[in-house]
């Protein structure tokens, strides 16, 4: 990764914050105080000669871009790569402007579109109109005509800057690459050392050369970073001291006190007392750095030099903080690694260092595209940083493997926290081979290669560790409030972590690809492309219509949730409404709140639903084939509210399943059988299949108990005996009344039957078990004897020569 893809990357990291704030992109900043660009009719001189004035700027600038782009970079490809920069800024805000122009423009070029069509279509041949709409149409078309003259040039014009942009790039990563491939001695060359050595000395002597306000300007500069190291180190053992004073104090209110986001905040409160005092330091560390790099640079070198060492220095801070909150946090939820008590220390030295090593990789590059620093110095440093940091990058490796190891021995029963998400061996399997590909490259001569490998990597994890650090910390807020003072509004709350997780997702997948390479303008085009909208046919959609309509919709889905479970709890029962019903009932108004919260949804974004009509047409085909089930089976469900032929309660015999409807789905309807399985039905089948619901009727349900008694059984006493259990069961309704019929004579009994009814279709199985005990005791009483099949074998013959 190289120097200005660093700074791209900062760029892109400030952009993202303040994005949302700012409302609007700088091109369309700057269209509004561009001249309008219409030479119709209705403008005045001044703005004529401010749109002359436009296209006679941009024609310079494009020719400038244009001589820029066969001019060969020479010896200073750095100085040409930031002039391509440069023009490539300015063509991009031409191009912006023009497309704002033309949106303006394009309003008084519909007005007089509408204005023509009113008129009528244009008479055919033989065929006349009247004078009146014939001269009212020719001012109407010369109107036109001289509407789109400026917006066909500034169409040209936009065409023409776009070519120049995209020539731009093209040239820019042809010099990235060529940059990132240069091959120079490898450090292990000793011509490498020998080289350094010279430019060293040649070094020491231009600066003891330069003009400089003091007398002795090396002597000076020694003594002021002896001083200034000095000072540090005073700075640092003071500072620490206070620092662990600090730490024990509120580490000592975390543990007396109670709740994650009491810990959350005073966690947070010790990074802001951390970030005060690293600005303090900073600002006096760079105070004095100016006073003593002045004696033997230009102020504009000076300036450079503190802000890069200031860059450097926010580095290390925030490796520092990343550390010490992934490896060492007090809560355990929030660290990315579980690691031995005794290691975890050394994981955040790691990461210290390796910010160290980051931060000097970035002077280094910025030294060195300045002239400041010599190249066989600069490739030789860097190259000692690049086999330090892949040391760290391996130890790195180690850790993830460690921690891996000591989860699975501290958990050997269960599963690891985070298994499903656990890619740490993958991770430093990759690190490592990163960490080896670095050190080749610049072992073999290519120094700038190994340096954006290195500096990719880092940057690569640094952004990947943040950002889950900063999820796992909302969701252990949003979990820590679910479970207490919202927790009402707990499934509310548990998509925020989703949003969340979303969020950050597109904020670093965008700079992800910046540190591995690719353009930072292309991708803030593609940013501003998805922010402005992209055209399907006649349909404008943008990234920000997308999040309206889906935020409406929720909005809307949250309502008709609320409104359903308020007319269940407060109306549903003042009604005197079956559970059926009102089951009914609150499924049909979930399907109409839907569908309304989409409606609202779609227009609320303002897309022309008209010129979908040939998608909703496709889609309908669509319907017929491929998603014909579905459909059918939605209808069906929509049929089953309406008309109720079963309701949730209902006792259903559906094929060979019986059980009770406990719910009526867009696609499904769900069984419960007598044995608490959860049977899916179709709502297809329910509809074109038969179905006996037993619970349909709104009168009594009859039972048959079937009993059989032994031949010469007095039939009266046994008839009378049925009749005296049936009545005296509660479940039997006395209206019908109870009656025995005898079903038949049986192989081995007279088959009798008791014809009893119920209430409820449901309370039939236990009615029927209780009479069934009822009988069993009472013909035990009664003598009666309740025969089983029998048989009798007569043996006619006995085989010869067997025995009896």
């Amino acid at each position: 990764m190289s120097v200005k893809q660093f700074k791209w990357l900062m760029l892109a990291a400030c952009w993202f914050l303040f994005a949302g704030l700012t409302g609007m992109p700088a091109a369309l900043a700057a269209s509004e105080t561009a001249p309008v660009a219409a030479r119709s009719p209705d403008v005045s001189p001044r703005e004529a000669t401010s749109f002359d004035a436009l296209i006679g700027g941009f024609d310079a600038r494009a020719a400038k871009a244009r001589a820029l782009l066969r001019r060969k970079p020479g010896d200073q490809p750095i100085e040409y790569q930031n002039d391509l920069a440069t023009m490539r800024s300015a063509m991009a805000a031409d191009r912006d402007t023009i497309d704002s122009l033309i949106a303006r423009s394009t309003f008084d070029i519909r007005l007089l579109n509408a204005q023509i069509e009113a008129l009528g279509p244009k008479p055919g041949d033989g065929e006349s109109e009247p004078s009146a709409i014939s001269s009212r149409r020719e001012r109407l078309d010369e109107k036109l005509s001289r509407a789109m003259a400026p917006i066909l040039e500034l169409q040209e014009r936009r065409a023409r800057a776009a070519l120049l942009v995209a020539d731009i790039d093209a040239r820019t990563g042809v010099l990235m690459n060529n940059r990132r491939l240069e091959r120079s001695l490898s450090p292990l060359d000793p011509r490498t050392w020998v080289r350094a050595a010279g430019e060293i000395r040649n070094g020491i002597a231009n600066i003891g050369s330069r003009p400089s306000p003091v007398a002795n300007p090396l002597l000076f500069v020694a003594g002021g970073m002896v001083s200034i190291l000095v000072l540090g180190a005073i700075s640092y053992w003071l500072a620490r001291k206070v620092w662990h004073a600090i730490v024990e104090r509120v580490m000592r209110r975390i543990e007396r006190s109670d709740g994650v986001i009491r810990h959350l905040a005073l966690i947070m409160a010790l990074d802001l007392i951390a970030a005060i005092v690293f600005v303090i330091a900073l600002a006096i560390s760079a105070s004095l750095f100016v006073i003593t790099l002045v004696a033997i640079f230009d102020p504009a070198e000076v300036s450079m030099i503190v802000a890069t060492l200031v860059v450097a220095a926010v580095i290390v801070a925030g490796g520092q903080w990343l550390g010490r909150s992934i490896m060492a946090s007090p809560f355990k939820q929030l660290r990315l690694l579980v690691l031995p008590p005794d290691t975890e220390k050394t994981a955040v030295a790691i990461i210290r260092n390796l910010s160290i090593l980051l931060a000097g990789e970035l002077l280094l590059g910025v030294l060195e595209e300045r002239g400041m620093l010599a190249v066989n110095v600069s490739r030789l440093l860097s190259s000692i940083l690049i086999a330090g940091g892949a040391w760290l990058i391996w130890r790195m490796a180690a850790l993830l493997q460690l921690a891996r190891r000591y989860e699975r021995e501290q958990h050997p029963s269960e599963e690891p926290h985070g298994a499903a998400i656990n890619f740490s061996g993958t991770i430093a399997r990759l690190i490592r081979f990163f960490a080896i590909a670095a050190v080749a490259a610049a072992v073999a001569g290519y120094v700038f290669l190994a340096r954006s490998i290195l500096t990719s990597t880092l940057l690569s994890l640094a952004l990947v560790c943040l950002a889950v650090y900063l999820h796992r910390s909302v969701t252990l807020a949003i979990n820590s409030l679910a479970a207490g003072a919202l927790r009402h509004y707990r499934r509310l709350l548990h998509f925020l972590p989703l949003v969340t997780g979303l969020i950050l997702v597109l904020i670093v997948l965008p700079m992800l690809a910046i540190i591995w390479g690719y353009d930072a303008n292309q991708i803030g085009e593609g940013i501003l492309l998805l922010k402005n909208g992209v055209e399907f046919g006649q349909v404008r959609v943008s990234a920000g219509d997308v999040i309206t309509f889906f935020i409406v919709f929720f909005i809307g889905f949250f309502i008709t949730r609320w409104i359903q479970r308020f007319i269940s709890l407060a109306i549903m029962p003042e009604l005197g409404i079956d559970t059926g019903a009102q089951a009914s009932i609150i499924t049909f108004l979930g399907y109409v709140g839907i569908t309304l919260a989409a409606f609202i949804a779609i227009a609320t974004t303002g897309l022309d639903l008209s010129s979908l009509a040939f998608v909703a047409g496709a889609l309908s085909v669509g319907l017929g084939f491929g998603l014909q089930s579905v459909v059918e089976n939605f209808v069906s469900g929509i049929l089953l509210l309406i008309e109720r032929p079963i309701k949730v309660g209902d006792w259903v015999e559906v094929g060979e399943y019986s059980g009770i409807v406990r719910k009526i789905a867009v696609r499904s309807t769900h069984i419960e059988t007598f044995d608490r399985h959860q049977i899916i039905v179709p709502n297809s089948q329910l509809i074109t299949e038969v179905v006996k619901n037993r619970s349909f009727s709104v009168g009594p349900s009859r039972i048959i108990v079937p009993i059989g008694v032994a031949y010469g059984t007095d039939l009266e006493r046994a008839r009378d005996v049925l009749l005296e259990i049936a009545h005296a069961n509660e479940k039997t309704l006395e209206y019908p009344e109870p009656a025995v019929a005898m079903d038949g004579f049986g192989d081995s009994a007279i088959n009798l039957k008791i014809l009893a009814f119920v209430a409820d279709a449901t309370d039939g199985a236990p009615t029927a078990s209780a009479l069934n005990f009822a009988i069993a005791r009472r013909f035990e009483e009664e003598g009666i004897s309740i025969p089983f099949p029998q048989r009798e074998l007569h043996v006619r013959s006995w085989p010869e020569g067997q025995g009896a």
